[in-house]
């Protein structure tokens, strides 16, 4: 969560300490806990620490080691005890002050980048090394904290906040075309490597940069290993062998001190809940806890709320439902900072923020359930296939059987095989859900409905024998994606998001269980939580809000005064007005999220024209 900037030159010019001053100024809404700026002639940063009070953090960055090695990032390393001993340390973890950040160089030292493929935990960094006179910048392999760069010549800047890039005067700020057109299509970036500005880019999750004299390379460091399945000779030691890794996860991110929690109703959150609720009473620690659920009413019938009192009545941890009393699309977002560094679906902004602040009162970290549906609501058809290739008779025998025999039913394949036939008997129409508003030189510039077409039959992935949709998805960049839109850079919030359930150990064991039955409806979640959390909870099936929250709002057209002729203008660059003003003139819940997409980029636009200045 605390603020990183820097820059390494090539070019003969010498590092703008200016510039990096009026960063760091910038960036002092993510760290309030100390700045500290430093350059030499090359290469130079700008840092601001935010404090979570979890393992030692650097007071200072660059953290410098042997006068070789210069690092700035926002780093936090799990499951040290197990790296400490192949470094050789006979130290405790317990006895230790070393900082995360000593840690990670002195692993380095020792290994290179290839201690990226040891380290664990939540990390974006870069490191110069004065030696080889180069710059490695990396972000772990699920990626929650964000790292941005851009190339002008020979000259790098980098860092975790998007919007302070628009300070470097030499960084081009014309928008990327193809970035705004995923968006508008797909509601999401499709690839992980673009930002909202054509020469400033994301380092995608997983992956390294380096950059000398010789120029750039960008490259994946690590990749989940595809291993054999685990065999269990009783049902309980594999609970028992995912609990252990849970606490190892949870206990990793728990910080000293106040912790939020997010609860929803279901099992996820409530499970990392249950397990937090262990170690801080373990540890004396319980009344520090406090759970937060967001609600929707009484705009939305929403059965969250009650399912997450019950779980907190239980574990006896104090807890609050945030409720809103308007639903009110795009409130503030015509403010100057009433917008995210980029165009995006939370249409809620403001409601949105406003929770989070709630939740940052009590503490700047909050531990969620995201990750949960990963893989425990697993596919069977790869598990059966994989079984009868190897003419495992007794272990399809054993788990499919068992299955049929314990739920009086065969569990859910999930191959597809419906829709197909469904296509088949019933062709439908291969661009539902495609907009039609679309401004028809920038789709055909951009050959938007031939990449519709070639998405829409995209194959099934099979890398992986078992979990082939999880594995892929892993690895994507989708949940780099999903939480980077949680972090301080991008909600103006200082709260540190945290998911257990993405732990690396919890999900390379996940990705080795056996589909059947571990994986089918959460089977193993339930079990492991059949005696910590309330039965209503445990055998809830997984439920969606039962109504849209956007069927609860109106749109007029008194938004369309805030604003300029020339500010439409830029908008049918890429959508067409008429068609597109058509789609929002149906009858009261008819908005969707598809037609509201070109109203959050015009007034993204527009917040960015402010902010510049520009009238």
């Amino acid at each position: 969560m605390s603020g990183y900037f820097g820059v390494v030159r090539f070019d003969g010019k010498p590092v703008d300490r200016k510039l990096l001053e009026r960063v760091a100024e910038k960036l002092a809404f993510r760290g309030p806990n100390g700045t500290s700026i430093w350059s030499i002639e090359v290469c130079g940063g700008c840092f601001t620490r935010m404090d979570t009070h979890s393992a030692p953090q650097s007071l200072q960055q660059p953290v410098i080691f042997d006068q070789r090695y210069f690092l700035w990032g926002d780093i936090r390393i799990d499951g040290t005890a197990d790296l400490r001993a192949q470094l050789g340390d006979s130290v405790s973890v317990s006895e230790t002050t070393e900082t995360s950040e000593e840690f990670l160089l002195r692993a380095w030292n020792r290994w290179g980048e290839k201690s990226l493929e040891r380290l664990i935990g939540d990390f974006s960094f870069a490191l110069w090394d004065a030696r080889e006179r180069s710059l490695t910048c990396a972000r772990d392999f699920i990626g929650p904290r964000p790292l941005y760069y851009s190339r002008v010549g020979n000259a790098l800047y980098f860092g975790n906040t998007l919007n302070v890039f628009r300070d470097v005067p030499e960084i081009s700020l014309e928008l990327d075309e193809q970035f705004i057109a995923d968006f508008l299509v797909e509601g999401i970036v499709l690839d992980p490597e673009r930002s909202i500005y054509r020469d400033i880019r994301r380092l995608p999750a997983g992956h390294l940069l380096e950059f000398s004299k010789n120029g750039l390379a960008v490259r994946r460091f690590r990749k989940l290993p595809i291993e054999d399945p685990l065999v269990f000779s009783r049902d309980r030691d594999c609970v028992e062998a995912y609990l252990e890794l849970l606490r190892q996860a949870v206990a990793d991110r728990l910080p000293q001190g106040a912790v939020s929690l997010y609860l929803s109703g279901g099992l996820d959150s409530s499970s990392i809940a249950a397990i937090a609720t262990e170690i801080a009473r373990a540890n004396q620690q319980k009344h520090r806890l406090k759970a937060f659920t967001l609600g929707w009413a009484p705009f939305v019938q929403d059965p969250e709320p009650p399912f997450a009192s019950l779980t907190a009545q239980q574990l006896g941890i104090a807890h609050e439902v945030l409720n809103e009393p308007e639903l009110m699309l795009f409130a503030g977002a015509g403010s100057p900072d009433g917008q995210s560094p980029e165009p995006d679906q939370e249409y809620f902004f403001a409601r949105a923020k406003k929770q989070s602040q709630h939740i940052a009162a009590h503490s700047n970290v909050v531990l969620g359930g995201d990750g949960g549906d990963v893989v425990l609501t697993g596919q069977s058809w790869p598990y059966l296939v994989y079984l009868w290739q190897r003419r495992d008779w007794k272990t399809l025998t054993r788990h499919f059987g068992g299955y049929l025999w314990t739920n009086r039913r065969f569990p859910p394949l999930r191959a597809g095989l419906r829709g197909k036939i469904r296509k088949l008997l019933q062709p439908s129409d291969k661009f539902a859900g495609y907009p039609r508003w679309l401004n028809t030189a920038f789709e055909s510039r951009l050959k938007l409905r031939e990449r519709w077409e070639e998405s829409s039959g995209a194959t099934t992935p099979t890398e992986h024998p078992l979990h082939p949709h999880a594995y892929e998805s892993l690895h994507s960049g989708y949940w780099a994606s999903v939480l980077e839109t949680e972090d301080a850079g991008w909600t103006g919030v200082r709260l540190e998001p945290r998911a257990p359930l993405l732990d690396l150990r919890v999900l390379r064991f996940m990705l080795r269980l056996a589909p059947v039955p571990w994986c089918i409806n959460k089977t193993l979640t339930r079990r492991a939580m059949a005696k910590k959390l309330p039965e209503p909870v445990v055998r809830r099936p997984k439920t969606p809000l039962y109504d849209d929250p956007l069927g609860h709002c109106e749109l007029s057209d008194e938004w369309m005064a805030e604003f300029s002729v020339d500010q439409r203008r830029q908008l049918e660059v890429f959508v067409n007005w008429d068609e597109w003003c058509e789609t929002l003139a149906g009858p009261k819940g008819s908005l969707s999220w598809l037609s509201l997409r070109p109203v959050s980029l015009l007034y993204w636009l527009k917040a960015v024209e402010n902010r510049m200045g520009i009238k």
